[in-house]
């Protein structure tokens, strides 16, 4: 074989080799390394690293307390690492709560492995929130500025509401409490999210175990009810937790309201003064309150004086077992009867009654009228509407832009390779023929 042969030969080894290794990705290996970070308010950042190239299919794992089930959203990874970001600016995520992540990696014929789980606490980091803490029990108190002996005395506040909640409710406190005090209003609507009420002085987010205070939110003595109410709302949600709903909201509401002085005096004299007005059906306290000033103080007095009403006829120990009864999966109306030994029906009567009021029924819904609107013939097509079969691509329709037909990559490979290969062939002959010519 001539010197030519030979260098066409090294030429299509090369070309195969080449062809060859651009065609082909290196396999996953595993995962390496992997990290997250947060800016309050703007976003949360995820980043991982893998060896041996991307995998097939990568996805990223995001739960939060409280949540039903995980968040699963793919990720479009880089040849050795791969990031997402959660845009916080927009999807509103409240601070404190603690993220959990993890990394999945989905290999062609479905075999997944999985990351190392992490986790990422959301904090308020803005700009001068120089966030100073103190552990006090079970409770840990945040503040910034000036609000030490505030953020202090809120500690002991804590404590003492958690001892009288537990004590009402028979239950301890699953977990700790942090407690995050804010001297600025803006700072601390910040915090609560778009759905957040003007006239908001203090709120507890119990899946995350978690209450934010506004020094400017009210008086002294305000605020310090407020703690009492606040923290009860974490303690009633230990109490009551289970996997098929929440207690309806007057109950839990009435409970933070009466643990305030554990009495409804003031309540009680609400829902006098609106009896004659009507009062609300519990069944339409259920969910949530109305928003209007009436309503919602009505909502809040029925709540409380419905708890004071069970307490002072049924006792204290009526409270556990109701929410005993939430914990094991019961109804609004089974837990009530649990803890009363009455039907809930009999003891939102025996409420009514109390205050001389009517019983509440149901408002009949207004009939639907039968529609107005023109329609077109059976049959009838308009002209630029959407045919049967339009949308589907037609027989000989070829990939778009970025597509690919399933086996482009191999044709392209096979072609590539004859072509060398018949360069080869005919160097060869030409080889030959060069050689017999000279030999001539």
């Amino acid at each position: 074989m001539g010197r030519l042969t030979r260098l066409l030969a090294a030429t299509l080894a090369a070309t195969v080799l080449a062809i060859l290794a651009a065609s082909t990705v290196a396999a996953f290996d595993g995962f390496g390394s992997q990290s997250a970070d947060s800016d309050y308010g703007q976003e949360m950042r995820f980043d991982v690293a893998y060896t041996g190239g991307p995998p097939d299919h990568l996805e990223l794992l995001l739960s939060t307390a409280g949540d039903d089930g995980t968040f699963v959203t793919p990720v479009e990874g880089g040849p050795a690492d791969a990031s997402y970001v959660w845009d916080t600016s927009v999807d509103y995520v409240t601070p404190n709560t603690l993220v959990t992540y993890q990394w999945r990696a989905v290999d062609s014929d479905g075999t997944a492995s999985l990351s190392d789980e992490g986790t990422m606490r959301y904090e308020d980091d803005r700009p001068g929130l120089d966030w100073e803490s103190a552990q006090l029990g079970e409770t840990t108190v945040h503040w910034y500025g000036s609000a030490e002996d505030q953020a202090r005395r809120f500690g002991d506040l804590t404590g003492e509401g958690v001892q009288r909640a537990e004590e009402l409710l028979g239950t301890q406190l699953a977990g700790p409490v942090d407690v995050f005090v804010y001297e600025d209003r803006d700072d601390f609507f910040a915090t609560l999210g778009p759905g957040a009420r003007e006239w908001t002085g203090a709120a507890a987010f119990p899946e995350i175990r978690t209450v934010f205070m506004w020094l400017g939110g009210g008086s002294e003595s305000y605020l310090e009810r407020a703690m009492v109410h606040e923290v009860t709302h974490i303690v009633f949600n230990d109490a009551t937790d289970n996997p098929f709903h929440e207690p309806a909201t007057w109950f839990n509401e009435g409970t933070a309201v009466w643990s305030e002085t554990q009495d409804a005096g003031d309540e009680r004299s609400t829902v006098e003064a609106q009896a004659g007005e009507g009062l609300f059906a519990f069944e339409a306290i259920t969910e949530q309150f109305p928003i209007g000033d009436r309503g919602a103080n009505l909502s809040y007095a029925q709540g409380t004086t419905m708890v004071d009403m069970i307490i002072d006829e049924y006792g204290e120990e009526a409270m556990s077992r109701i929410t005993a009864a939430y914990r094991d999966g019961a109804s609004d109306d089974e837990a009530l009867e649990a803890g009363t030994g009455v039907p809930a029906d009999q003891l939102y009567d025996d409420f009514y009654a109390a205050f001389g009021a009517d019983v509440p029924t149901p408002i009949a819904a207004n009939p639907i009228g039968a529609s107005d609107v023109d329609r077109p013939a059976a049959g009838e097509v308009d002209e630029g509407g959407v045919g049967q079969g339009e949308g589907e691509p037609p027989d000989d329709a070829s990939p778009g832009e970025g597509e690919t037909d399933g086996g482009g990559e191999i044709a392209l490979l096979v072609a590539l390779v004859a072509a060398v290969g018949v360069a080869v062939a005919a160097a060869i002959v030409v080889s030959r023929r060069t050689s017999r010519g000279t030999s001539e």
